[in-house]
């Protein structure tokens, strides 16, 4: 199990400041927030079930399935560079201590949006993310479960307290950094609009 966290560390340090990130547009800045527009795009995804989507252990497997999909296990065994950010949408389980259903994502590259390749593991496919308008903040440090909450309801309620309608499900997450970023990192909480 040690080796499985050293080798999924070193996979996920890929994800670094020089690396295509997704793009949006900043509609309006806020104390602390922002609203985005975000367009649609690829992202190649795959579900996982678990309590605690980012620190439980199905956060490992799925990574992989997605990271074996960007290093050439697909339809054209092309590797394909790693982007950023990895997005996680949550949609809390029903009650407490309940498994949630989550969704992982890698950002599809541009120069990959019209012919991409397609994943051969049945259970990572290529989502055509429609686009979306949501309110974003971001936020330093190693977040596991618990912290990208708070900063959800941290930011719903700065949301609301501007008149700003948020949805609180699904919750998304996003970060840009893998773990050899030590200072400065960038993680997101973004909540549909």
């Amino acid at each position: 199990m040690i080796a499985l966290g050293i080798l999924s560390t070193l996979l996920y340090s890929f994800v670094s400041a020089d690396l295509e990130i997704a793009p949006y547009e900043v509609t309006k800045t806020h104390e602390g927030w922002e609203e985005r527009s975000m367009p649609a795009l690829k992202w190649v995804s795959c579900q996982g079930f678990d309590i605690r989507p980012h620190d439980g252990i199905s956060h490992e497997i799925v990574f992989f399935k997605l990271f074996s999909y960007i290093d050439g296990h697909n339809d054209q065994n092309m590797k394909i560079p790693m982007t950023a950010p990895v997005s996680f949408r949550i949609i809390p389980g029903e009650g407490p201590n309940c498994e949630g259903n989550y969704t992982m994502s890698f950002f599809i590259p541009t120069f990959l949006q019209e012919n991409t390749p397609l994943p051969t593991d049945p259970e990572v496919y290529i989502e055509e993310r429609p686009a979306m308008n949501v309110a974003a903040m971001q936020f330093t440090g190693f977040p596991g479960d618990i912290e990208f909450s708070k900063k959800a309801a941290e930011l719903y309620t700065m949301a609301a307290e501007e008149g700003v309608n948020v949805a609180d499900v699904p919750l998304w997450t996003a970060g840009y950094d893998g773990p050899n970023v030590i200072i400065n990192r960038r993680n997101e909480v973004w909540l549909e609009m």
